[in-house]
């Protein structure tokens, strides 16, 4: 067999030319390189080829001598540098003779400790060398030995990993990117990213890796209820990206100071609060969805150092309700419509989830409002409560011809359904509307709407007797809802010159287990009890008090100063809300009022009272206080048609309210800022101030803007 041999490898190690029957190590032969030979070997012991030849390989493979190469290296670096650097080591295969050795060239820690091996070569010590300071004589290279060997091949594999890895990572980042997606409804929801499906718990925040462009992003519930829809732009920008479904999550960013002494207000920022923003997008953020630690190690020469943290406002309540509550007191309702209203539809329009989203529309706008009502209203259609509410929002809408038109047809429909009638009769105005109600009691005697209806027809057009008597029929049919109408005949029996009556009434009533009834009646009482001087007229605001609970919805002292502003009663210290402090001045001081209208919330508007709201929007309207007006404007008191005749009669181009539908207090407002025209006549004046007295029955702050006002 011929070999080829340029090395002279089978002239040097003759018991090479057996071994060439193994067709690698004969391959490795005729390349003429010892390092390749000697690797072949190696392997072929390992595979357990050439078994017949164990004993030649064995004794060929403890002798890296023969496979030695000539030094091409000028040098080779030894030396250390604070324990790190490259030196021989080990001692293998001595000659006693010439006093060579095989040693390994390696980089080191702490000088000894190996690293990685980069070759191995026969060399002698230098005379006088010692263990920490040697020098060497270079005779040739060897061929590393088994073990450097494997351990250099597990480094070298080790590094092309991790180069792979990190190749691999960067391509994947140019392609894909993690998203945040928060849930912050009570139940868990099914989202789609692009093409990624998953189910993410509620109240808890996941993330999904989703790939780059422009995706389109769906949530929906275990029962196919779609709660958001929307697109997300996904772009290689570093930082936070989340998909905060509907804007229900109360997600935050905030600035974490640390300083060398504790200081809780080191920052003296604000935390940014994301409820109502569905797509967050945020820079570098040091802590994500984890608490920062409490201590940080401050650099040298540093007072304080800064981070950032994207946490979850209060986790331990409900999220939806944290962000509406939020976006509430800051005055910005209408971004919660998107997730109050996803909340109704998911609970089926539940009663508190379809008022919360109410609510939120008002705050977006009578065409909104309008659309949440309907939809409430179609998903209750047996319900005369709905109805009603959706009435009044597309009156607000300015759809009252329509929706006159659309009922008048559900009443033809169905000619003998009491509600159907109903729900057409109370659309009609004025005069109209009433002597239709009065027809419908006749043919309806015990029906709850209809005397209710009834009795508040009554009330408006000033027939005291009449309204006592519909209140006490509604009453003996459904207590719940004659407390609807409380006012009515608190203001009736009055009227009548029955105060005690009404205050005895009122306690009983005050007995109810519903907590606005029972406000209501607090209210009435200090104000019947203060005009006729029975009575104590803090008695029943002290008896919540005591229990607690303010204005009907526990809400602290806050609430128990709304309640006692509207009952004209002393407050412990000057309130927070400006609409609880526009109640408390509007009786005494218009301008002050009006210099605090322009920050009353929507959230407080609906709390006012009629006569003060109309007292300040209508001053507004007389003085032209532009931002005080817009303000106020929201307010769910009046509709359309009635607004707009109440500004014409207090700006003097009507002389008439026959065409409004006006409480007697609201009346009584209009009476009197009329009355504030220098241009009318004095006589005519002094008239609309008598009116506006005798309207006022309650005393409210009416009453108390006359004798405090200024002309």
């Amino acid at each position: 067999m011929m070999i080829e041999d340029p090395s002279g490898l089978l002239q040097r190690i003759p018991e090479l030319r057996a071994l060439c029957e193994d067709a690698k190590v004969r391959r490795a032969v005729e390349r003429g390189d010892p390092f390749k030979v000697y690797r072949a070997l190696m392997w072929a012991r390992w595979l357990g080829r050439l078994r017949s030849h164990r004993e030649v390989l064995d004794t060929l493979l403890r002798r890296r001598r023969l496979f030695a190469r000539p030094l091409k290296d000028k040098g080779l670096f030894l030396g250390t540098i604070n324990g790190f650097g490259a030196t021989m080591l080990g001692d293998a295969e001595p000659d006693p003779h010439d006093g060579t050795s095989i040693a390994t060239h390696a980089l080191v820690a702490i000088f000894v400790l190996p690293l990685l091996p980069l070759g191995a070569y026969v060399v002698r010590p230098g005379e006088g060398s010692g263990p920490m300071s040697r020098s060497w004589t270079f005779f040739a290279r060897v061929p590393l030995g088994t073990l450097p060997w494997m351990w250099s091949r597990a480094v070298a594999l080790s590094v092309i990993a991790l180069v792979a890895t990190g190749a691999a990572r960067a391509f994947h980042a140019s392609r894909y990117r993690d998203v945040y997606v928060a849930n912050g409804f009570e139940e868990p929801l099914t989202v789609t990213l692009g093409d990624s499906t998953q189910e993410v718990p509620s109240r808890q925040v996941v993330s999904i890796t989703v790939p780059m462009g422009t995706q389109p992003v769906r949530a929906v519930t275990r029962g196919g209820a779609e709660v958001d829809v929307t697109e997300l732009n996904v772009t290689t920008h570093p930082g936070v990206l989340a998909w905060n479904i509907a804007g229900a999550m109360p997600l935050y960013l905030a600035r974490v100071v640390y300083t060398e002494r504790p200081n809780p207000d080191a920052s003296g920022e604000k935390p940014t609060v994301f409820c109502g923003q569905r797509v967050v997008e945020l820079g570098e953020v040091d802590y994500v969805l984890t608490e920062p630690p409490e201590s940080l190690s401050i650099p040298k020469g540093s007072s304080h150092v800064a981070r950032s943290h994207l946490g979850i406002a209060v986790p331990a309540e409900p999220p939806l309700q944290v962000c509406f509550s939020y976006l509430a007191a800051n005055d910005q309702s209408g971004k919660a419509l998107p997730f109050t209203e996803a909340a109704a539809h998911v609970s089926g329009w539940a009663e508190e989830d379809a008022g919360r989203a109410l609510q939120a529309a008002m705050a977006a706008g009578p065409a909104e409002t309008a659309r949440v009502a309907k939809a409430w209203r179609d998903a209750h259609p047996d319900d005369s409560d709905t109805h009603r509410t959706y009435q009044w929002a597309a009156q607000r809408n300015g759809q009252l011809e329509a929706i006159t038109a659309e009922y008048a047809e559900r009443a033809r429909a169905a000619p003998d359904s009491a509600t159907a009638q109903y729900l057409h009769a109370r659309l009609l105005r004025g005069g109209e509307g009433l002597r239709a109600m009065e027809q419908l009691v006749a043919r309806f005697p015990k029906d709850v709407n209809v005397l209710r209806a009834v009795t508040h027809g009554r009330y408006l057009a000033g027939d005291w007797t009449g309204t006592t008597q519909g209140w006490e029929r509604l009453r003996a049919e459904n207590e719940k809802t004659a407390a609807e109408v409380l006012e009515a005949q608190t203001t009736a029996l009055v009227a009548l010159g029955r105060p005690a009556e009404a205050l005895e009434l009122l306690k009983q009533v005050f007995k109810s287990d519903n907590a606005r009834t029972r406000a209501e009646c607090a209210e009435l009482y200090a104000l019947v009890a203060a005009r006729s001087g029975q009575g104590q007229p803090d008695a029943l605001v002290a008896a919540l008090e005591s229990e607690g609970k303010g204005e009907g919805e526990g809400e602290g002292e806050e609430g128990f100063d709304w309640l006692r502003v509207r009952a004209r009663l002393p407050v412990k210290s000057e309130p927070e809300l400006p609409g609880t402090r526009l109640m408390q001045l509007i009786g005494k001081d218009p301008k002050a009022a009006l210099a605090v209208a322009p920050r009353v919330a929507m959230f407080e508007l609906i709390r006012l009272s009629g006569e003060g709201w109309a007292l300040a929007y209508g001053e507004a309207v007389r003085t032209g206080a532009a931002d005080s007006e817009r303000a106020l404007a929201g307010a769910p008191f009046l509709q359309p048609e009635d607004m707009d005749g109440f500004r014409r009669f207090i700006l003097g181009e009507s002389g008439s309210l026959d065409t409004t539908e006006l409480t007697p207090d609201l009346r009584a407002a209009a009476y009197f800022l009329r009355s504030r025209n220098k241009t009318l006549p004095e006589g005519e004046r002094k008239r609309l101030v008598e009116q506006a007295r005798q309207e006022d029955w309650l005393h409210g702050p009416v009453s108390e803007a006359i004798s405090s006002w200024s002309l």
